[in-house]
C-alpha cells in the first residue's frame, strides 16, 4: 500500500511539474493591445489588397503552408496553394469580388503565438450581382511574417 502511495505522489509531482514548465504567463495588458493591433493590421491589409482586385495579396495574409485550412459552404480547403486557386476560381473579376469591408471584429489572443479573430465580412457589389455577408472565425498564428491566418471558417448568409 506504502508503494502504492508513493508511487502516486511522485505522479502528481511529475505531472504538476510538467503542467508549472509548459504554462504561460497570463499576457500582459500591452502585450494584448500589441497583438490586437497586429492581427487588424493584417486584416486591413488584407481588405487592402482584396479592394484592388489583388487576391495573391489577400492570400498574404494567410500562412503559406500545406497546414492552411479554409473552411466553407460545406468545403474544407488545405494548403495556400488551393487556397489561392479557390479564390481565384470562385472571384473572376472585379464585379463579383465587390469591394470587401470586415465588420465586428473581435480578437482575443490565446497565447503569445495564437489568437482568435471572429467577425462579419460584407462584399458590396452591384445589384445585379448582389451584396455578399456571413461570418468568419480564424486562428491567427504569430510568424516571422507577422500574424497570419491558420484556419479561416467562413460562413455566408446564403449557406
Amino acid at each position: 500500500m506504502t508503494r502504492i502511495l508513493t508511487l502516486m505522489v511522485v505522479v502528481s509531482c511529475v505531472v504538476g511539474f510538467m503542467h508549472m514548465t509548459t504554462a504561460q504567463p497570463a499576457p500582459s495588458a500591452s502585450s494584448i493591445e500589441e497583438t490586437t493591433q497586429a492581427i487588424q493590421g493584417t486584416l486591413d491589409a488584407q481588405e487592402a489588397a482584396w479592394n484592388r482586385g489583388d487576391i495573391p495579396g489577400f492570400m498574404a495574409g494567410y500562412v503559406n503552408s500545406e497546414s492552411l485550412r479554409f473552411a466553407s459552404g460545406n468545403t474544407v480547403t488545405t494548403g495556400w496553394k488551393s487556397t489561392l486557386e479557390r479564390y481565384q476560381s470562385r472571384y473572376t473579376d472585379r464585379k463579383i469580388m465587390g469591394t470587401l469591408a470586415f465588420t465586428d471584429i473581435k480578437i482575443m489572443p490565446l497565447s503569445s503565438d495564437y489568437a482568435e479573430v471572429f467577425g462579419r465580412f460584407l462584399l458590396s457589389r452591384d445589384k445585379e450581382t448582389g451584396d455578399s455577408t456571413g461570418l468568419f472565425t480564424l486562428l491567427m498564428k504569430k510568424t516571422d511574417k507577422g500574424w497570419l491566418v491558420l484556419h479561416d471558417h467562413t460562413s455566408s448568409a446564403a449557406e
